[in-house]
């Protein structure tokens, strides 16, 4: 079975972090979710890009003009 990547949209200004290693962007997007208790993402524009990590409400809002095209990596609300 082949998994689909879902594209997100988001304003690369508005990332709470980014890290080059998934396991420590992973764990920043944690410990963000687990403090604010908010659904985080972290996302990935391409490889050997740094993956981002976004307040995926937050940055839902942000005008559609500012935004870059990223591939949901993972998403962190339970």
């Amino acid at each position: 079975m082949v998994s689909m990547s879902e594209n997100v949209f988001f304003n690369p200004g508005q990332s709470i972090s980014s890290d080059y290693d998934f396991n420590k962007a992973y764990v920043s997007a944690q410990i963000y979710h687990t403090k604010s208790k908010k659904p985080i993402v972290v996302v990935r524009e391409k490889d050997g890009q740094p993956y981002l990590i976004f307040d995926e409400q937050a940055a839902q809002s942000s005008k559609q003009a500012e935004n870059s095209e990223y591939t949901l990596v993972k998403r962190v609300d339970d």
